[in-house]
């Protein structure tokens, strides 16, 4: 069923990312290290990095032989890992890519397609969304501002030191606008 990202959270195992289905009151949890919570939280607020991510090289190929992103599915569960799959689409047919849960997170993110979660999956390894701390009432997902703020003044700080100041600048207009606009997290 298509789902989204729907917030970012502390779980009893660790952070992780929660991707919800519309209309559904389960969310599946996605634990991540935190170096890839931190490049999904960089997608999701849309900095461009320094330097292309291999998600934006794999975007990058896949346009330059004419096909598209269809989409990213979460299709089943092995020995306790998510299997996850990438779907391109090219000339009318669809090729699927066996891909890592972090990778399809940070696709989706970027190029904001659908994740396809599989029902038995879901019904199976989610979890209620009331029950994940920091939620809301699921009309949005739920901020998370500590760590899209922290790791964007992190990078503000290392520009500044390394007196790369038209980074910095950028940074620290992200960071402005998103106290200003009260998103702090998405």
């Amino acid at each position: 069923m298509p789902s989204h990202i729907w917030t970012i959270a502390q779980a009893d195992s660790g952070s992780a990312v929660f991707v919800r289905p519309e209309d559904s009151d389960l969310a599946l949890p996605v634990f991540l290290s935190e170096t890839d919570i931190q490049l999904i939280l960089v997608e999701l607020t849309h900095i461009l990095a320094p330097r292309p991510m291999v998600h934006e090289l794999l975007l990058a190929t896949i346009d330059s032989l004419q096909g598209k992103l269809a989409r990213v599915e979460i299709y089943g569960v092995r020995s306790g890992t998510l299997l996850c799959r990438i779907v391109l689409s090219q000339h009318g047919r669809e090729i699927a890519l066996e891909s890592r849960p972090s990778d399809i997170l940070c696709l989706s993110a970027r190029v904001d397609c659908p994740i396809f979660v599989d029902d038995e999956v879901l019904s199976r390894n989610g979890v209620p969304a009331s029950s994940v701390r920091g939620a809301n009432d699921g009309s949005e997902p739920a901020p998370s501002e500590p760590p899209v703020m922290l790791y964007l003044q992190g990078e503000l700080k290392a520009a500044v030191e390394r007196e790369d100041y038209e980074r910095a600048a950028e940074l620290r207009d992200q960071l402005n606008g998103l106290t200003r606009n009260g998103i702090q997290g998405r």
